[in-house]
């Protein structure tokens, strides 16, 4: 090869089957920075499965493409979020309603392409002691709940143990590759369960390790855009 011939830019990453998803990310990252890669590659916004070794060939696959607010105000009027199969946003793969108020919890509805239900996002509200916290339904399974590491508090000579609830780190600047702004907290551990089962663990807003093959991807998905503040928060999805 010729000194001074420009390097041909790498392909997009193919997409994979959303279904077959057992680690994800949301965000634009594709192809990372490494020692023979000198500047990051970015494609469309979207759930996408890290693949490869770290520092080598890792991509960053995407499984499911993120509308933006006006694309889903166009396409399925009504729903807060929109996600579909391709990346001309042509094949809606599902929706999460804006939510309702059911017993207190913000209840946001998760749909197929058809409007059939997939389950349902719950925050709860907090108290003195904790924050709010969050459960998953799925149809004919048991209800998720997500909960952190528990803290122990000294109280008159006796300890007492706080159950740390579903929470998420609103954006975790390292995981959009995002070095300028303000410095990262440490990401929330949590381990979701039903019952005795291990569901799903987290680090962060929007990283996610899935354990139970019987849970639905999309919830999981519908989680990670919502996101963690007081109000739905299209800027998480956005970022």
């Amino acid at each position: 090869m010729a000194f001074g011939t420009k390097k041909e830019p790498e392909p997009p990453v193919d997409p994979v089957p959303w279904a077959e998803v057992n680690r994800f990310v949301v965000g634009t990252l594709e192809r990372p920075v490494t020692k023979k890669r000198h500047q990051a590659v970015r494609g469309e916004r979207a759930v996408r499965t890290p693949r490869g070794r770290k520092g080598y060939d890792q991509v960053f696959a995407p499984c499911a493409y993120i509308a933006s607010a006006e694309e889903t105000a166009e396409r399925v009027p009504g729903a807060a979020f929109a996600l579909f199969e391709d990346a001309a946003l042509e094949r809606l793969l599902c929706t999460v309603g804006l939510p309702g108020e059911e017993d207190g919890a913000l209840a946001y509805p998760v749909c197929d392409a058809a409007g059939a239900e997939v389950g349902t996002v719950r925050r709860l509200p907090g108290g003195a002691l904790r924050r709010h916290s969050w459960r998953v339904t799925q149809p004919g399974r048991p209800e998720i709940t997500g909960t952190g590491e528990l803290a122990q508090y000294g109280l008159a000579g006796k300890a007492v143990t706080v159950g740390l609830h579903a929470t998420f780190a609103l954006l975790d600047s390292a995981m959009r590759g995002d070095a300028r702004g303000p410095k990262a907290r440490k990401p929330r551990e949590l381990t979701w369960s039903a019952g005795e089962t291990t569901v799903m663990h987290s680090a962060g807003s929007k990283e996610m390790t899935l354990r139970a093959d019987w849970f639905d991807r999309r919830l999981a998905f519908a989680f990670a855009l919502i996101g963690d503040g007081s109000e739905p928060d299209r800027g998480t999805a956005a970022g």
